[in-house]
């Protein structure tokens, strides 16, 4: 206390000693260090880990899928988690009855409750950083373009830590033995059911599933999450441990203030990324061209093709380019079929390469045409489709077509001698759009 000059008693207002500053630390300290909270984290990284690993083949050598499938795992699977323990960590006090015990100290209410809750939390973000740095690791060797995605490891990042603070809160509020893995079940779906409904509100949801390949966030993207997610935990937290409840009313306003930017904007929080169509050419005619993150497969691409080629070899219009089927073409240009990771290769190894090339095959006598109506166009639709069919059977060749059937169609055109054949297979190219029965040769 301090004394005026007309002898008026003031009381000095309660101030924290550097003892109690350094016994803050040090139970901070043993929390890191004992506890749920290590295993936590050890369980994160090895959730995350498992789960990526069950689907390398489908992510590793794209950035895009590889952080897309574990921002699923972060969400879904590790959130979960983290809230259950974290609730675990936040009804320890009333399984020890302590909570008279706690009340009774000079320590405040919120030291308290940081102190118990912050290293769980920070453990949980620790595993899901060491899952995410195994994982670009993985994918490292095998990217051709492009580089990871800041903004989803802090959005991601930021999620875990909100949720285990909303744990804890929750396992301090309710005496239930049974609320930590109930706590679980509910997240789960809370955050599953909104993923198959198409209003706007969904891309409020942390979980909200991302296709990250050949797309890029906007830029605040990541300081508009943060702000959501954790606006809620942290109003969250004050309501429940700060001496002025009220203050609880900031970071919810914060989060009421990003909310209608995010659902305003909806799946524009992804943009193409202007690199996406860029693609990557042979040298040698017919050019073989794929985008540029798959620039790798390039020379397996041109093998498979090489019979293909061949056949085609003085043809007059056949295609001197043959572009990704993503990528934007030209009308005399071939197609090629998307490259899918996981079915079409794996860590840049092209897994099929004959039913690759009958997929150029097909396209290059697929017709886009209605369906038939009248006795006589079915007819004469029956037999160009039989003619399309012999055509991409020949031209993929006897080993990359193992379903070719053999038809009378198929047989007249491998029996053609090769400068007839030329120039039939030409006046077929240059109908091959046509979806007139007699503009297009027959055999």
């Amino acid at each position: 206390m301090t004394t005026t000059s007309d002898d008026r008693v003031t009381p000095l207002r309660p101030t924290r000693s550097p003892a109690a500053q350094r016994s803050t630390l040090l139970a901070l300290r043993t929390e890191l260090r004992r506890g749920i909270a290590p295993w936590t984290g050890a369980c994160t990284a090895l959730m995350l880990a498992v789960t990526m690993a069950a689907k390398a083949d489908t992510w590793q050598g794209s950035w895009g899928e590889t952080q897309g499938l574990l921002h699923s795992g972060a969400t879904l699977l590790a959130g979960p988690l983290v809230a259950a323990a974290s609730c675990w960590q936040g009804a320890r006090d009333h399984r020890r009855s302590t909570t008279e015990l706690w009340s009774s100290t000079p320590r405040a209410r919120s030291a308290r409750v940081l102190v118990a809750a912050l290293p769980l939390t920070l453990w949980a973000v620790a595993g899901y950083l060491a899952a995410l740095a195994a994982a670009l690791l993985a994918t490292w060797p095998y990217a051709g373009g492009g580089s990871p995605f800041l903004s989803f490891a802090v959005v991601d990042s930021a999620f875990l830590m909100a949720v285990g603070l909303v744990g804890f809160v929750v396992g301090q509020r309710c005496r239930w033995r049974l609320t930590a893995p109930a706590l679980a079940v509910v997240l789960y779906v809370v955050l599953g059911v909104p993923l198959y409904s198409e209003l706007p509100e969904r891309y409020l949801n942390p979980a909200e599933q991302y296709m990250l390949d050949g797309m890029l966030p906007v830029w605040w993207f990541a300081p508009a999450m943060v702000a959501w997610t954790c606006g809620l935990a942290l109003a969250a937290v004050t309501a429940h441990a700060a001496r002025r409840r009220i203050l609880a009313l900031v970071p919810l306003a914060v989060a009421a203030a990003v909310a209608p930017l995010i659902v305003h904007t909806g799946p524009d929080l992804l943009r193409a990324d202007p690199a996406r169509d860029r693609v990557v050419c042979t040298d040698d005619l017919p050019q073989v061209c794929l985008r540029e993150v798959d620039a790798a497969l390039l020379p397996q691409a041109s093998d498979a093709l090489s019979g293909l080629f061949t056949r085609l070899d003085g043809v007059p219009g056949a295609p001197l380019r043959y572009v990704d089927d993503d990528v934007p073409k030209g009308s005399d240009e071939g197609r090629l079929p998307t490259l899918t990771r996981g079915w079409s290769f794996v860590r840049d190894q092209l897994i099929q390469p004959e039913d690759y090339a009958w997929q150029v095959s097909e396209h290059l006598s697929h017709r886009d045409c209605p369906e038939p109506t009248a006795k006589e166009e079915r007819a004469g639709f029956e037999r160009l489709a039989s003619t399309d069919m012999a055509v991409t059977d020949w031209l993929a060749g006897p080993y990359a077509a193992p379903f070719a059937d053999g038809s009378p169609q198929l047989r007249r055109l491998e029996a053609m001698p090769a400068p007839e054949r030329r120039a039939w297979l030409g006046r077929f190219l240059a109908t091959r759009t046509s979806c007139v029965p007699s503009e297009v040769p027959g055999l």
